[in-house]
């Protein structure tokens, strides 16, 4: 394969990981997480083609093939926008992460919490207490990375 359609081929892959990465940013913006499993793996494809697609490139071309500069500023165009694409998609995957976190924290702190023991009013319209012990005892989530 010649260094030209390589680079062709690798300008197409690139193409299809932005519009994937584009798309998982779109899906965890609206939080549609159940979408997201054939994405993933979707994207895992694509990044492994364009890892072996770029190594290919960097291999020197018996040939001495030169690439022409237009093809060689498409490239790198398009670099700059898959970079810029990475960035939004792991700022995105970081929020909804952090989101995660902070939800299953305050479960469990709610949960570690001794449940609330003010039952209702007295006669004189003060707050009273149980007796009664709390329903819920210490509980434990597991936590997947």
């Amino acid at each position: 394969m010649s260094k030209s359609s390589r680079i062709v081929e690798l300008l197409a892959i690139t193409s299809r990981l932005i519009a994937c990465m584009e798309r998982e940013v779109e899906l965890l913006r609206n939080l549609k997480p159940q979408e997201l499993r054939q994405l993933q793996s979707d994207k895992m494809a694509l990044a492994d083609a364009y890892r072996a697609f770029t190594l290919a490139l960097r291999e020197p071309d018996p040939e001495g093939e030169v690439v022409d500069d237009a093809l060689r500023e498409e490239l790198v165009e398009a670099t700059e926008r898959f970079q810029a694409a990475v960035q939004d998609n792991l700022r995105a995957l970081r929020a909804m992460r952090d989101v995660n976190e902070r939800v299953m924290r305050a479960i469990v702190q709610a949960l570690e919490e001794p449940r609330a023991q003010i039952t209702g009013y007295n006669s004189k319209g003060l707050l009273t207490k149980s007796r009664r012990q709390p329903a819920v005892g210490p509980a434990s989530l597991q936590q997947r990375a």
